[in-house]
């Protein structure tokens, strides 16, 4: 005799969909908020005119303007900060921080790779920020943090005389971060490295491209192909992993391979900064 296998009711399945929602919800710190904290240089008043970028305000712009459409509330754009202000910035982003909060930084501008350390330019173009150290202070304050890295557009040092002496200033006390003057260091390499002491599930950071390689500056101010992309996909309805999917796969595309974004590191949860997909009724 075959047995006879009741098929489920609709209001079991409704129950079995919003079982599985209240699960999916859970699974995110229900008392988070998103602050982020979108930094951009054209280096405009450097005084090595060869650093001057194009497109990285402009890029900045549009990612804020996304992350503002996604309904992230607490956001600050920081445009041309030199040495003091950029630390004063993102002292004050990091100090707003609480322990279930998501912090999201997005850094436009000119970045280095020196002895497998990877370093952010400042506005002034005479100071390094240790890329470590800034993620070490947001994983330390954040239940988790994402940062994009829309960096290492191209080598402007890449003409530096051999004789050039490479050395490391120590930072000053009041300093949190570690600072290296740029006149002081000699190009070894172009592009940016995997970071070394990203571990755990505290962090995902996103490169604009793998590492060694540069990404491309694009036409002078209509954004780079990195952020054209990335604005508008972290302002779609979709999960963080998603979205730096879909980024990377348009990059490519747009670039005729030259640049592929990059991720390292990830989170125990899941990231909707505009919300989630809308769900099929079933």
């Amino acid at each position: 005799m075959a047995s006879m296998l009741a098929s489920p009711s609709i209001s079991s399945l409704w129950r079995q969909f919003l079982l599985g929602l209240l699960l999916i919800l859970g699974a995110n710190p229900a008392s988070a908020e998103v602050r982020a904290l979108v930094l951009s240089a054209n280096y405009v008043g450097a005084m090595d005119p060869g650093l001057r970028l194009s497109n990285p305000v402009t890029d900045g712009r549009e990612i804020a303007q996304a992350l503002r459409k996604a309904g992230v509330n607490d956001l600050r754009l920081a445009e041309e900060a030199a040495a003091d202000r950029w630390q004063n910035e993102f002292q004050a982003f990091a100090s707003r921080l609480r322990p279930d909060d998501i912090a999201l930084v997005y850094y436009a501008g000119h970045g280095f790779q020196i002895g497998g350390r990877n370093y952010l330019v400042t506005a002034d173009g005479n100071t390094l920020i240790a890329l470590d150290e800034v993620m070490k202070q947001l994983t330390a304050k954040a239940k988790g943090t994402i940062m994009i890295v829309d960096a290492c557009r191209e080598n402007p040092l890449a003409a530096a005389p051999p004789s050039l002496q490479v050395r490391s200033v120590e930072p000053a006390a009041s300093r949190s971060i570690q600072t290296i003057r740029m006149t002081e260091i000699e190009m070894k390499s172009k592009g940016l490295a995997q970071l070394g002491d990203l571990r755990g599930l505290s962090a995902i950071v996103l490169f604009s491209t793998e590492p060694g390689n540069v990404a491309l500056d694009g036409d002078e101010g209509r954004g780079s192909p990195f952020a054209k992309q990335a604005a508008r996909e972290l302002a779609r309805r979709q999960s963080l992993d998603s979205a730096f999917r879909r980024i990377a796969v348009a990059v490519n595309k747009a670039t005729g391979g030259q640049q592929s974004p990059w991720r390292q590191g990830d989170l125990p949860f899941d990231v909707y900064l505009a919300g989630m997909a809308d769900f099929p009724v079933p």
